[in-house]
């Protein structure tokens, strides 16, 4: 390795200034084959918000019946800025939310990261997006992995 060579700090390369941030940069370069996909970010959140009120099969039935619904194949969000805006109003929520709740949302996020971090993707679809490349759809976790290598969120460490 050259000794002149001097490696730039994870947040000047990504604008990553927390752990939790320079985590999931981390994370993202582990999955280069995802992309920016408006249709399942808004899946991904619709499941979030439904996985404390019911089980896995009426979270996956109720998310895709409101998908279906509110979010029909073709239609587009009428720009970035109103995406980053709506993104950025449920950051805020969300952080509200967590420290409304007595947790450090900064601890909580890095165990968060720490935990899918730890999954591994279904290797069919590892092996697809190989070959192919990324084809749109959600990240699947492998249902097979050992659950010893999985870490489970601690998230009493943040609590205040």
């Amino acid at each position: 390795m050259n000794k002149n060579i001097t490696m730039k700090p994870a947040e000047q390369i990504f604008g990553a200034t927390s752990l939790h941030d320079k985590e999931l940069v981390i994370w993202r370069a582990a999955r280069p084959a995802l992309r920016s996909n408006h249709r399942i970010y808004f899946t991904n959140i619709i499941e979030e918000l439904l996985e404390p009120l019911y089980t896995k099969e009426r979270v996956k039935e109720f998310t895709k019946e409101i998908v279906d619904k509110y979010y029909a194949e073709g239609i587009e969000p009428a720009s970035d800025n109103c995406i980053l805006d709506s993104i950025c109003d449920i950051q805020v929520f969300s952080i509200n939310e967590v420290e409304l709740m007595g947790y450090d949302n900064d601890k909580c996020m890095d165990e968060t990261v720490k935990e899918i971090s730890s999954r591994k993707q279904d290797p069919i679809q590892q092996e697809l997006w190989f070959k192919s490349g990324y084809d749109g759809t959600k990240w699947m976790k492998d249902i097979n992995q050992d659950p010893s290598t999985l870490y489970k969120a601690d998230y009493n460490r943040g609590k205040k």
